[in-house]
């Protein structure tokens, strides 16, 4: 098994690759606030994110990621996933490698905050996956995020002013 890293996980070869691959190009260009909200192209245009509360389709699913991350205004003004391991479960209508199901990723995320503080919290982010709707590559039309944000929402506060 490879090492953890950036955006390898331990056992990344033994997931499959359609799935994986989106779920990576998900966190990648999530991470990258240069990207474009490339992000995006891998939910399918009415995608739920769940994450701090539900959000649908693709507009507010940006709003969410603008609202909470932004290189100038923050209050996070970088994150960046380290991924660990990742585990597939195909549906039943999945045909060989076709991508379709759900993946689960282990990993951490660390917070630049507007402060210059960091904080890292440990994550799962649940996607599931079905053949590209308005693109060729499997998309998520289920993303679900497991954090414990407390930290994170105490280090926030302090920068505000508001602990």
């Amino acid at each position: 098994m490879a090492p953890p890293g950036k955006y390898k996980l331990s056992n990344h070869d033994g997931v499959s690759a359609n799935i994986r691959d989106s779920m990576i190009n998900i966190l990648k260009n999530w991470d990258d606030n240069d990207c474009n909200n490339a992000y995006l192209r891998y939910f399918t245009p009415n995608a739920t994110l769940i994450f701090s509360g539900p959000k649908v389709g693709r507009d507010a699913i940006r709003a969410a990621r603008d609202d909470m991350i932004h290189p100038v205004n923050g209050p996070i003004v970088q994150c960046t996933h380290f991924l660990d391991s990742g585990f597939v479960n195909p549906n039943d209508k999945s045909e060989g490698d076709g991508g379709l199901g759900e993946i689960a990723i282990k990993a951490t995320v660390t917070y630049d905050l507007k402060n210059g503080k960091k904080v890292v919290c440990p994550v799962i982010s649940l996607g599931n996956f079905v053949q590209g709707v308005d693109e060729e590559w499997c998309q998520a039309e289920h993303y679900e995020v497991f954090m414990d944000t407390t930290e994170l929402g105490k280090a926030i506060g302090e920068m505000l002013g508001q602990a």
